[in-house]
């Protein structure tokens, strides 16, 4: 396990049998919103292991998804708990924000349940704590350093 990452988030990241599928979300103009897509980018897709981003509109790849059957589903995006700037958590789907954030259209809530609903598979949501939501393409230290920490752990641990 890493040094940034709670057994929470590790079992959270964790695969399993089946097709496993890491939407990532965010806006990547808008600094460590951009901390999903970041992460989609460097991790690599299988048969077991499939990355979509979803960017800052994630209702957008609902079909998408729902075709390629998923046993587990692990959403990745910024979320503010007012925790540390890069403390990463998993977000209890009673906590995922009702109303819809700047960035994305439709609530990420609605999106989680709808790909819940329709696929079955099992969900979690990992929440990366940003130091900066300012309209610049850069990730702050302290986020980048537990992407790479989720990147290494995902690319260590999976079936």
């Amino acid at each position: 396990m890493s040094n940034t990452l709670t057994a929470e988030v590790c079992s959270a990241l964790t695969t399993i049998p089946g097709v496993n599928v890491i939407i990532t979300i965010g806006n990547t103009l808008r600094a460590d919103d951009g901390v999903g897509p970041y992460i989609g980018l460097l991790l690599q897709s299988s048969d077991q292991l499939k990355i979509v981003n979803a960017g800052y509109t994630p209702e957008n790849v609902i079909e998408q998804i729902i075709d390629l059957h998923p046993v587990k589903l692990i959403f990745i995006d910024a979320a503010d708990f007012q925790g540390i700037p890069g403390d990463a958590r998993v977000i209890d789907q009673e906590n995922i924000p009702e109303a819809a954030l700047s960035t994305h259209a439709i609530p990420l809530k609605v999106v989680y349940h709808l790909l819940l609903h329709d696929t079955g598979a099992k969900a979690v949501m990992i929440g990366i704590q940003p130091k900066s939501l300012e309209h610049k393409e850069e990730l702050s230290r302290e986020v980048k350093i537990t992407a790479d920490e989720i990147v290494s752990y995902i690319n260590r641990n999976r079936v």
